[in-house]
């Protein structure tokens, strides 16, 4: 069996120490894009879970030939249901030594309608997570496109657990606390099992290498717009630091959907996330940070999820399958309108967004994958209610039919 070779981390002079004491400076007390006006209280998550956490985790080692078994995880799964401190900060640091965060939301939907949606090969997973991902793809071994898992069918009958494994790459959208996105691959597996039965669908994910180097993102409206401008410029927007060379360096996820109350439409969404990113080799990332990523995608998600407009996953995977069947000549086309969508969005709204869609050509010049996500997110806003039709009418070649 052939493995993807990844790329080995860099090997990065340390910088002065007077360098280091500035830069902290700056990251801790400088104003960035987006920031709580307080902290969270924070609360460690009982050692007792630890067993658990690792049992998840060494699934998806490639290294380590684990079979999983239900029993191991039920600590983590009494925790999910269990009460807990309103707006804390819960974390499990001392599993993999590098900063961690906890969020839960529930979603009043049920678990096949989120399979249907998030987990389906037919709709693009940054669909349902457009604040949080820019491009998302399942690799075979040698490291082409496969379609994702069909997780819906995987629901139908769980006498015994489904685990699925497989690698992805992702690229995120600009952090909200220092502008920069990434992108990198991720071991994946992916678990459907039955808890107290009760079903559950699990995705567990670790990092594989370093990313690529952080580029300068922006935020073009406020974050609930799911618009970003993305330079291809090395650094990071905030102030005094557009020099950086960043990178994530490690990076973990267990998030789990639950069943909670299969007579009524409710999933509990958890999320466990550890990661470790900076530069020169050193560690930036505060709880803080992981934590307010999570709640990120929490707010988007829900809001897709729960949206009475959203369109039938028929339709949904029928027009993505439009915008894939596009040309490349129609896909530059589009963009050119798309660019010009943007200017009429932002005109006069923010001198930095004016600035940076100055360049029409900016947006043909993307990849293929990239063109598509954008025209993806700009039919997701116009679907649930974000946009008009008169708006962004001329980005497709069909009509957005809303429920």
């Amino acid at each position: 069996m052939k493995k993807i070779i990844y790329r080995k981390s860099l090997k990065l002079n340390r910088p002065p120490f007077l360098i280091l004491v500035l830069v902290w400076t700056i990251c801790t007390l400088l104003p960035v894009q987006v920031r709580a006006d307080k902290n969270p209280a924070e609360v460690k998550i009982s050692a007792t879970l630890n067993s658990g956490f690792h049992h998840f985790l060494d699934l998806v080692d490639s290294e380590k030939n684990v079979s999983f078994d239900p029993q191991m995880v039920a600590g983590v799964m009494a925790f999910i249901e269990g009460p807990k401190q309103d707006d804390a900060l819960h974390f499990a640091d001392g599993i993999l030594g590098i900063p961690s965060a906890y969020h839960e939301f529930d979603s009043h939907t049920d678990l096949q309608k989120v399979s249907d949606y998030a987990f389906n090969p037919d709709i693009p997973a940054i669909a349902t997570m457009p604040s949080s991902v820019r491009l998302f793809r399942w690799l075979d071994e040698e490291g082409h496109r496969r379609p994702s898992p069909p997780v819906n069918r995987y629901l139908d009958d769980l006498n015994a657990p489904v685990v699925e494994k497989g690698r992805q790459y992702v690229e995120i959208t600009p952090d909200t606390h220092s502008g920069a996105y990434y992108g990198y691959n991720l071991d994946q597996t992916l678990i459907a099992f039955k808890y107290r039965q009760r079903k559950v669908l699990v995705t567990i994910s670790r990092q594989t290498g370093v990313s690529t180097v952080g580029k300068k993102g922006y935020v073009l409206g406020t974050d609930d717009d799911w618009d970003y401008f993305y330079s291809g410029e090395k650094g990071l927007t905030v102030p005094a630091l557009g020099w950086v060379s960043s990178y994530l360096y490690a990076s973990s996820a267990i998030n789990i959907y639950y069943e909670i109350d299969p007579g009524s439409p409710k999933v509990r969404c958890a999320m466990f996330k550890w990661l470790r990113a900076g530069w020169f080799g050193i560690n930036m990332v505060q709880r803080k940070h992981i934590y307010d990523g999570l709640k990120r995608f929490a707010k988007t998600f829900t809001e897709i999820m729960e949206n009475p407009l959203l369109p039938p996953v028929n339709i949904l995977a029928a027009d993505f399958a439009q915008i894939k069947s596009f040309s490349d000549e129609t896909l530059k086309s589009k963009m050119d309108i798309y660019a010009d969508v943007l200017k009429n969005r932002y005109n006069g709204a923010k001198k930095r967004a004016s600035k940076l869609l100055a360049d029409k050509n900016h947006w043909s010049g993307m990849s293929r994958e990239e063109m598509q996500a954008a025209l993806v997110i700009e039919y997701m806003k116009a679907a649930v209610g974000k946009t008009s039709a008169d708006e962004t009418g001329g980005l497709f070649d069909f009509k957005i039919v809303q429920r």
